[in-house]
């Protein structure tokens, strides 16, 4: 059993780059005594790549330590030695190292532990922000990307992230405005959508049931993974287009839309310029998180130019707006009511 468990390590340790000259040794002793054990080193690695993202590597990094074991190895590139008969199609990526003497529990142990031993340490090192101040939230990543969380919005990061990609998750909303970095995308996970970007800004909207990208600048690369073996469907955004997610159905969904109608919540000032009452109320009741509703139709395709401080109470926006338009506006402790002046 102790032989087993350490043929294991090496195998584990070699992919890693770090085996020592005794382990690399017995190592290529041990595979090159069975055909068999030349598939159980194909088990295991099937094991250690899906569990490769907990240890901080990439696809491109556990081909290149498997490349390795196959030249040292003697076996062609296909996976088995060169006196091995075909072998039927695998029903599970157990099977192997059940029908040979190494001891699948010991594999498994092992994996396990690396894979637990770093989830653990990972979520030591993962910072979580919630924004529960009443007003928009600004923080700056690891990396130097900027983020403004909305209302109620939570995000958690890396305190150091991946020398290989800038992992982020998030629940609510938030616009980022992501420093550019080609050799690490930045990718933001919800319960729905997967964003992927290099370096650009958008807003992001996520719960459970829905999710929104509006996209500023740069391109993103949206994906999410459908239930059952449809795979992962993947968008590519274009600047002023808006993607759309829900829980009810399986697409994607992209429009055109007008960006300040979606991204001026974060910003001090709101500028207009011949904008409609009933987008003008939209935006402020985003910005305000609070319902603001316009009594009469008419006045919802009355046109408003300005520029209005965020940072001053509603109450005194709506004074401004009053000055130069016919409107009044009533507050039920509750929600705003923008009426026609009687």
């Amino acid at each position: 059993m102790e032989a087993e468990n350490r043929i294991n390590e090496w195998i584990i340790r070699f992919i890693e780059g770090d085996c020592p000259d005794d382990g690399m040794h017995e190592l290529l002793e041990w595979v090159r005594e069975s055909p068999e054990h030349a598939e159980t080193l194909f088990g295991m690695k099937d094991l250690y790549d899906r569990n490769r993202f907990r240890k901080g590597l990439t696809e491109q990094e556990i081909d290149a330590g498997w490349a390795r074991i196959v030249a040292e190895c003697g076996l062609p590139s296909g996976g088995r030695s060169r006196d091995t008969a075909p072998e039927p199609r695998r029903r599970g990526r157990f099977v192997l190292l059940r029908r040979v003497g190494i001891s699948v529990a010991a594999c498994i142990a092992l994996v396990l532990a690396f894979t637990v031993s770093s989830h653990l340490v990972r979520q030591e090192e993962w910072i979580v922000v919630t924004n529960d101040t009443g007003s928009q939230d600004h923080l700056i990543l690891p990396d130097g990307s900027g983020v403004w969380l909305y209302y109620g919005a939570s995000i958690s990061y890396p305190e150091h992230f991946e020398k290989n990609r800038r992992d982020i998750r998030l629940t609510g909303e938030a616009f980022f405005d992501v420093v550019a970095d080609r050799t690490r995308p930045f990718v933001v996970e919800t319960s729905l959508l997967e964003v992927e970007v290099l370096g650009t800004r958008f807003n992001l909207s996520a719960s459970d049931e829905a999710a929104q990208v509006v996209l500023e600048s740069g391109s993103v690369n949206l994906g999410r993974l459908e239930a059952g073996e449809g795979g992962r469907q993947g968008v590519l955004l274009k600047p002023g287009e808006m993607a759309e997610v829900s829980s009810r159905d399986d697409g994607i969904a992209v429009s055109e839309v007008d960006l300040q109608l979606y991204l001026s919540w974060k910003d001090k000032y709101l500028t207009v310029r011949s904008q409609r009452l009933e987008d003008v109320m939209r935006m402020l009741s985003k910005s305000y998180n609070t319902t603001i509703r316009i009594a009469d139709r008419m006045l919802c395709e009355e046109r408003l130019s300005g520029r209005f401080d965020q940072r001053q109470p509603l109450e005194t926006i709506f004074r401004i707006i009053d000055s130069v338009m016919p409107i009044r506006y009533e507050f039920d402790g509750s929600a705003w009511t923008i009426l026609p002046r009687q």
